[in-house]
């Protein structure tokens, strides 16, 4: 702990600025102690933007909005060039529900720097959430321009096309983002938004306890054995069940009016996990073939897809 505080204390002296302190505060998640240190600061310096704009961050930190806007916006009047002092003043209009005055301190923030990312992605948000779909895609589309995979941008565009009725568009949108970014939650609504539309590029399976977003399989023209797209998926599945030995799957592969070809399939795919992970004991893989095409229902549609593959997580 001594030695902690010493370095702190050596790089604040030898900085001499609220803002490295305020910076330690916030990166270690220190809260309370920012508020105590800060509010002291703007009591005996009551014009010091910095100290303003940290007491401010804090207690948005400590879900006090109402609190925090006060200090935010003294910041931000001290100080009105500087972007970063009105996109956070933005950041306590929304969280008290004040969504006009957010976007009038997004516009500011822009105004002082256009190429400030956060202030055009929010602003976006603000656009969305407002129901002005095409006026946040525009402000998407800026960001993708300085941060081509900015994934907030990535993802909520395809938000923004699809409330504009410009479906194929959303659809490739939302194939861009999981193609960049294939897992975690906005992975999983990525591919929920897709099979919602028709778009089965992607599918969410339960694997074991946790729920996977994968390539779909595809095989070759007629073929039972070479797998054209999806390899990529095989390989997260066998990850997983090399992970946890607990897990037992059955692969389902479905040709509308073929039977055997559809056995094939899943035999394929059964033989593809065996010998790219050895360890993986051929008790835990079942292989079955469905002569018919898979019906799968989504949001209220339901959709009949005649060759396919997919993953039942079984019971020990």
């Amino acid at each position: 702990m001594y030695l902690r505080w010493l370095g702190l204390w050596l790089l604040v002296s030898l900085v001499g600025c609220s803002t490295m302190l305020g910076r330690y505060y916030l990166a270690s998640e220190q809260y309370e102690d920012g508020v105590r240190h800060f509010d002291q600061e703007v009591r005996a310096h009551p014009d010091d933007p910095a100290a303003n704009y940290y007491l401010g961050r804090f207690y948005l930190a400590e879900e006090k909005p109402e609190q925090a806007l006060p200090f935010l916006r003294r910041a931000a009047e001290l100080e009105p060039r500087r972007a970063e002092y009105c996109f956070w003043l933005g950041v306590g209009h929304w969280a008290v529900r004040d969504f006009e005055a957010e976007r009038t301190s997004y516009l500011r923030a822009l105004a002082a720097d256009p190429d400030y990312i956060p202030a055009r992605l929010y602003l976006g948000h603000n656009f969305l959430d407002g129901g002005r779909p095409e006026m946040a895609l525009r402000q998407y589309e800026k960001v993708l321009g300085l941060d081509p995979y900015n994934p907030e941008a990535l993802y909520n565009r395809g938000l923004a096309l699809n409330e504009s009725r410009r479906v194929t568009e959303a659809v490739d949108a939302w194939n861009g983002y999981v193609k960049y970014y294939p897992d975690g939650k906005w992975a999983l609504r990525a591919v929920d938004h897709l099979n919602e539309l028709g778009d089965f590029s992607y599918r969410n399976f339960a694997i074991g306890y946790r729920r996977v977003p994968l390539e779909a399989i595809a095989f070759a023209p007629g073929s039972t054995k070479a797998i054209s797209r999806g390899e990529f998926s095989l390989e997260v599945i066998g990850s997983i069940l090399k992970i946890n030995e607990e897990i037992k799957l059955e692969i389902v592969a479905y040709v509308r009016g073929n039977a055997p070809q559809a056995t094939a399939r899943a035999g394929a795919v059964r033989d593809w996990l065996l010998t790219s992970f050895p360890t993986i004991h051929s008790s835990r893989l079942k292989a079955r073939g469905e002569g018919n095409a898979e019906t799968i229902e989504t949001g209220n549609r339901v959709y009949l897809l005649d060759e396919s593959v997919s993953f039942v997580t079984t019971k020990k």
